[in-house]
Parts: structure tokens; C-alpha cells; sequence
């Protein structure tokens, strides 16, 4: 029996040996002798139809080679790829085995890798965008926590300045009191002395009590600037822990990448029958 007509004997039963739905063809130089269709790919060839110019079974015979193609759906309305295989028989091509899966699967599977890397494309840079942001915030939060570091140093100055100030009050006033003392022992001749020494005096008693409000000012100041010092602390933190966690996350992104492209280059792959 001759390799043609052997093929023509096992081309049903290589068709259901295939994994995937496989449609099967057997023909000799000129004409199908056989077709078989595969549930999702009909090509509606009927043995006895001759071969087409240029079609992967005429080639396959002419070039005395293994050819693969791919075959868009505006073909025949389904995509597919084929393999048409010459048979030799005495070093001579007698016809052509033609075997053809749809690429439906791949087709989806490959939109689906690019539709992943789009995705993942435009996590990347939001990623990317929130982690310059969050970089930008923590040397904001720094910038703050070191001015409100030097804000609390002046306050202590103004706070010692203040201190002066009751001090000089505290001193004007015994000095007054001593003038007015001074004035009335003179008597009548000291009376331009005491007006003097009570202005003096109530001077040193406005003195006091500015001195006293500003002291109450700068302290309530001064702890304003712990708390707002305090949470900018707590914001820095916070900041530098966001921004570890969008780096693992970028981390994570760049692996997801990667697999994508993986997928689609499987994908491609597939879809050339390499």
C-alpha cells in the first residue's frame, strides 16, 4: 500500500489522536481526496476539489516543504493556522497532509495579555506619579517639622527676652516705691519728685502685666508648636511608610509586567504554531 493511500486510511483516526479540535486533510498533487472538519472549523472543501493556486497544500507541493501559515478570519470567516506537509513517496511528491486548528483561543488569550499590559502601563504610572507625590510630602512634613524646630528656639528667646522685661518692671517698681517714699519725707518740695515716682511706679505696673500676657501668649504659642510639631512627626512617618509601601507595590507591578509581556509572547507564539 502506498504512503498516500495509508495517510487516506489513518487521516480519521489522526484526527481524533489530535488534543484540540483539528480538521484533516489528505490530497494528492491536483485534487482533496480527503477533508475532515473540525467542530469550530469548516473550510466547506469536498473531496474532489482541486487545490487552489497558492494555497498551503499547493505550496507545501511545489516548495517539497513543511509550510505553516497563519489564515485570517477574512478568509474564510474563522482564523486559523494550517501546516500542509508534503508526502514523498521515492523521492517524489505525491500529494500533501494539511492539518488546521482554529486560533480563537490565542486570538482572545493574546488580547487579553495586551489588555493586561495596558492596565498595567497605567498602574505603573499612577504608581509612579503617587510615589513622587509621597516622596514630595515627606520632605514637605520634614521642612515643616525643622521650622517648627526653629519657631520653638525664638519663642524660647522671646521667652528670656520677657523675662528681662518683668525683671526691669519688677526693679522700676521697688525704685518708684523708693522715690515716692523719698518724696514724702521731703514734703512739699519732694511733690514734683512723687508725681514723678507714682508715674514711674504705674509704668512698672502696666510693664508687669503686658509682660505677664506675653509670657501666657508664648506659651500657649509654644504649645501650639509641640502639637502642630508632634503631628508633623506623625505625618513624616506616615509619609515614609506610604512611600516603602507604593515601592512594593511598583515592586509588584514590575513583576505583573513582566508576566504580561510573558503571556503575550506565549500568546504570539501560539498563534504562529512555533
Amino acid at each position: 500500500m502506498s504512503l498516500l493511500n495509508s495517510l487516506l486510511e489513518v487521516a480519521p483516526i489522526l484526527q481524533k489522536a489530535f488534543l484540540s479540535d483539528c480538521m484533516v486533510g489528505v490530497t494528492d498533487r491536483e485534487k482533496f481526496l480527503a477533508y475532515y472538519p473540525a467542530p469550530g472549523l469548516n473550510l466547506g472543501i469536498k473531496p474532489g476539489d482541486p487545490l487552489r493556486e497558492g494555497s498551503i497544500n499547493a505550496t507545501a507541493i511545489a516548495e517539497k516543504r513543511r509550510i505553516v501559515r497563519r489564515i485570517g478570519k477574512e478568509l474564510y470567516g474563522i482564523p486559523y493556522i494550517a501546516v500542509g506537509y508534503p508526502i514523498i513517496e521515492n523521492g517524489q511528491v505525491v500529494g500533501c497532509l494539511a492539518t488546521g486548528v482554529t486560533t480563537e483561543q490565542e486570538d482572545r488569550l493574546h488580547s487579553l495579555a495586551e489588555n493586561l499590559m495596558g492596565a498595567l502601563e497605567n498602574i505603573a504610572t499612577y504608581t509612579e506619579s503617587l510615589a513622587k507625590d509621597s516622596n514630595d510630602l515627606a520632605m514637605a512634613s520634614h521642612t515643616l517639622a525643622d521650622t517648627a524646630a526653629r519657631m520653638a528656639g525664638k519663642i524660647a528667646e522671646t521667652s528670656q527676652i520677657n523675662q528681662m522685661i518683668r525683671d526691669i518692671s519688677t526693679r522700676s517698681n521697688v525704685l518708684g516705691l523708693n522715690a515716692v517714699l523719698e518724696a514724702a519725707r521731703a514734703g512739699a518740695a519732694g511733690r514734683g519728685f512723687g508725681v514723678v515716682a507714682e508715674e514711674i511706679r504705674s509704668l512698672s505696673q502696666s510693664t508687669s502685666t503686658s509682660a505677664k500676657n506675653i509670657f501666657r501668649i508664648l506659651e500657649e504659642m509654644n504649645d501650639l508648636v509641640g502639637t502642630v510639631s508632634g503631628e508633623l512627626e506623625k505625618t513624616m512617618n506616615r509619609s515614609v511608610q506610604q512611600s516603602t509601601r507604593i515601592q512594593e507595590l511598583d515592586a509588584v507591578v514590575q513583576q505583573l509586567r513582566h508576566m504580561a509581556e510573558q503571556l503575550r509572547e506565549a500568546a504570539a507564539l501560539a498563534g504562529r504554531g512555533e
